[in-house]
């Protein structure tokens, strides 16, 4: 059997620019990467063979003129070691971790979580992403994109008893509203673990942690994605908001 596996070229960036404030109050201009606009229709379902199968028909559907259905793993074992997936995804391309810069046309992203969904969902010349749980939810990517639920299977799960599984504060609205300024005055083309966009990223959780609200950081990177955080910032905005949460205060060049 022999699988497609692609590496994808990296895209062109289109930066522009624009006024922004910062939180000394000082104005100034700056070149400015937005975030992409989710404008495309999105699908979730179980990772039961049924689930599967489900994602793949509705990605399959989604399957324009000239166009070509990319599956997207983080790691090429999850295909090997997967008979049942082997043998149903053996004539798609097939596209691994972060190699996945520009596609053409729907894209299936197998077993994603919080920490790596960005990868397949920023992806340049996507038109249709369907998405397929293992252990992360993705309740809220899903709920911000308005995803279309495919196949679900709820196991009764005690999730208190499971290390890692307990569940996350809630993603209030004084936190979205400090994220969607984040969002705004980030540069989406660079990476928020340094410079000026660390600034910006840490210095509004900080006042959260300040006020006594406790960071739901898995959550927080799957609303990130939803409104076009790309590559491993989502990532960064996990390991940001658990240190916060922990005490820690990141520190941030001055400008």
């Amino acid at each position: 059997m022999l699988v497609t596996l692609l590496k994808f070229q990296n895209p062109e960036s289109c930066p522009r620019r624009l006024k922004t404030q910062h939180d000394d109050n000082k104005s100034e201009v700056a070149t400015k990467m937005n975030a992409r606009t989710i404008d495309y229709p999105c699908a979730i379902a179980d990772f039961t063979d049924e689930g599967v199968a489900a994602a793949l028909q509705w990605a399959r559907q989604h399957v324009g003129v000239g166009q070509m259905l990319t599956v997207w793993v983080m790691q090429r074992g999850i295909l090997n070691d997967n008979r049942f997936l082997r043998d149903l995804l053996k004539d798609e391309a097939i596209a691994v971790g972060k190699d996945v810069y520009r596609v053409n046309g729907p894209v299936l992203a197998m077993y994603p979580d919080a920490e790596n969904l960005a990868y397949p969902a920023g992806a340049m010349g996507l038109t249709a992403l369907a998405v397929v749980q293992w252990s992360s939810p993705l309740e809220t990517w899903a709920r911000e994109v308005n995803a279309e639920v495919v196949h679900t299977f709820e196991p009764v799960v005690d999730r208190s008893s499971l290390p890692g599984l307990e569940p996350e504060a809630e993603l209030t609205p004084a936190i979205v509203e400090a994220l969607e300024r984040i969002t705004q005055m980030v540069n989406h083309n660079n990476t928020i673990a340094a410079g000026r966009d660390k600034r910006d990223v840490v210095r509004p959780l900080l006042r959260l942690h300040d006020a006594g609200i406790i960071l739901p950081p898995k959550k927080m990177a799957e609303w990130a994605v939803a409104h076009g955080w790309r590559r491993g910032n989502p990532k960064e905005l996990i390991d940001l908001a658990k240190k916060i949460n922990n005490g820690v205060r990141p520190r941030c060049m001055r400008y």
